[in-house]
C-alpha cells in the first residue's frame, strides 16, 4: 500500500509542476503573438490547454513509478 501512495504522491507533484510550467510558457508564448500581430488573445487559453498536459503528465508520473516500485529492482553483481 506503501508503494501506490508514494506514487499516487509523485503523480501529483508531477501534475502540478507541469501545470504551472505549461501555463508560464504558454502565457510567454501568447505575449510573443501579441507583440507580433498587434493583436490581444485570450489569456484563459493557457489554463485550458494546460490542464490535459496536467492530467497526463500526473497519469504518466503515476504509471511509470507503480511499475518500477512493483517490478523492483533487478540484482546486479
Amino acid at each position: 500500500m506503501g508503494k501506490f501512495f508514494i506514487s499516487v504522491s509523485i503523480g501529483m507533484a508531477a501534475g502540478f509542476i507541469c501545470f504551472f510550467l505549461s501555463v508560464a510558457f504558454l502565457s510567454l508564448l501568447l505575449l510573443v503573438v501579441r507583440a507580433i500581430t498587434h493583436l490581444q488573445p485570450d489569456m484563459t487559453l493557457t489554463y485550458k490547454a494546460a490542464f490535459p498536459v496536467a492530467i497526463f503528465a500526473a497519469f504518466a508520473g503515476f504509471t511509470i513509478t507503480l511499475v518500477r516500485a512493483v517490478r523492483g529492482q533487478p540484482f546486479r553483481k
